[in-house]
């Protein structure tokens, strides 16, 4: 799914074209920091119009915590703003902690946050919007998982990655790929973002409880984004899991799946393309007793 992440900086937005242009989706900024007064002037605008026009809607709130108590607070203001729209989102909303958020803890405490502090700060903000029933996520980038300032947060909640390289460079849900999008319909640039999950088929059937039934499994898989491969080539997959894992596809006669032997919990698959250019495959994994979940797609080239 295609979508964008908007805030006042898109100033007045023609959802109308937007939505022509086949965007499916919006993340829009709810405020910011701990009071409500610092609510994003576009973000009821941009919620509801979007909604209007048919995009599905997730947001992100931008923290400036200075200690995991402070944290809550923003996710109690978070939850204030959400009420008008509870049951009407079909995306998730992110905790944003960014080098901004990082230059004002130094400014109000005199050093540097550690990184156990900024994990605990959105650990915190999620935990406490999660119980209010929303579905959550982590948005971050690359320099911050690889600083280890999420250790946390990016093994509790899926992540929105910001990472414009190409394909993600650290497994994800949401990617955004760019910062300087044209999209018709919003003057100057853009966010752009892809989902490489579907978000609104997930809560509409677990509903706004943190992760849903459909969303939950004992595996853990090393891709997360759609592949191709040509005819006759095949990609190796790796799967943690305490249980024995089954790894199919959902479309016979596209891709082979070929087990290797299980060392520990990890467990490698090769996807042999076989099929014709053209064709594509689900891929699916379960553990005993779950329903097969599909994690990406695979299309011959």
């Amino acid at each position: 799914m295609n979508g964008i992440d908007v805030s006042k900086y898109q100033n007045h937005i023609n959802w109308s074209k937007v939505d022509a242009h086949g965007i499916d989706f919006a993340l829009v900024r709810i405020g910011m920091g701990n009071t409500a007064n610092q609510v994003d002037p576009h973000y009821r605008e941009n919620v509801d119009q979007a909604l209007a026009h048919g995009l599905h809607v997730g947001g992100y709130y931008f923290g400036y915590a200075t200690s995991p108590a402070d944290a809550r607070r923003e996710a109690d203001v978070c939850n204030q703003l959400l009420q008008p729209y509870r049951g009407k989102l079909l995306f998730p909303i992110a905790y944003d902690y960014e080098y901004n958020s990082v230059d004002y803890f130094r400014r109000v405490m005199g050093r540097d946050p550690t990184n156990e502090e900024i994990d605990s700060f959105a650990c915190a903000f999620l935990d406490r919007l999660k119980s209010y029933g929303w579905f959550v996520n982590i948005y971050t980038n690359i320099d911050f998982i690889r600083s280890g300032r999420f250790k946390n947060a990016v093994k509790k909640y899926d992540v929105w990655l910001a990472d414009y390289s190409g394909g993600p460079d650290y497994p994800c849900y949401i990617q955004q790929t760019g910062s300087a999008g044209h999209i018709p319909g919003i003057s100057g640039n853009v966010d752009i973002d892809v989902s490489f999950r579907d978000y609104p088929t997930m809560i509409r059937a677990g509903g706004y409880n943190g992760y849903p039934k459909s969303a939950r499994t004992a595996v853990q898989i090393d891709t997360t984004m759609d592949l191709s491969r040509p005819h006759g080539q095949y990609y190796t997959v790796k799967t943690t899991c305490p249980q024995n894992v089954s790894l199919t596809a959902g479309t016979g006669g596209v891709v082979t799946v070929v087990p290797f032997p299980r060392t520990g919990n990890d467990q490698l698959f090769a996807l042999v393309a076989v099929g014709r250019p053209g064709t594509e495959a689900g891929i699916y994994t379960a553990a005993p007793g779950e329903k097969p979940m599909k994690r990406f797609a695979y299309r011959i080239k």
